[in-house]
């Protein structure tokens, strides 16, 4: 199967980018990467233009921007973000694998809420590289944030290290 993602995840990375370091920021990671143009938020694109921007992340300016980044994510759904702060974490957590399918045409995302004040996320096929790891880190992470919810998210699975999937456990 073909890995491709929507341009609207591809943009939130890039707005990441823009906001972090500017318009000459986002201008070297297009250039490094050798990219040029606009993503168009509802058409597909290879999924390693992701990867490559992660990696130029990782690589330029530290891996410790990439669970920023995933946080920033989750809070930069324009309307959206802003109705979630008023739902509760397992019901967003419930959404996740909807959401996850609309914009990946690739791997399977899902959530275990049958727990009280724990939810499991787990990503089969979908983390190819750490710095992907870090990144869905970052959005657990920020679920939490934008439910105004205090909580951990532990990694305790890790596809690119060897398991079946990549599980992140959020306590609150």
């Amino acid at each position: 199967m073909e890995r491709k993602i929507r341009g609207s995840i591809l943009n939130s990375y890039m707005a990441y980018v823009t906001k972090k370091w500017g318009k000459d920021g986002k201008r070297l990671c297009m250039s490094d990467i050798g990219l040029w143009g606009e993503f168009r938020d509802g058409n597909y694109y290879q999924d390693a233009i992701r990867e490559n921007i992660l990696r130029w992340m990782s690589r330029e300016k530290g891996e410790e921007y990439l669970r920023e980044c995933g946080k920033f994510i989750v809070s930069n759904l324009g309307i959206l973000s802003w109705l979630v702060r008023f739902a509760d974490p397992k019901t967003l957590a419930s959404k996740f694998p909807k959401n996850f399918s609309e914009v990946y045409s690739y791997g399977r995302m899902e959530t275990i809420t049958d727990k009280d004040n724990e939810i499991i996320i787990r990503l089969f096929d979908v983390n190819r590289i750490k710095e992907s790891c870090d990144v869905w880190h970052g959005v657990c992470e920020g679920a939490l944030s934008v439910t105004k919810t205090p909580g951990t998210v532990e990694k305790t699975k890790c596809a690119v290290d060897g398991d079946e999937c990549c599980e992140y456990r959020i306590i609150y």
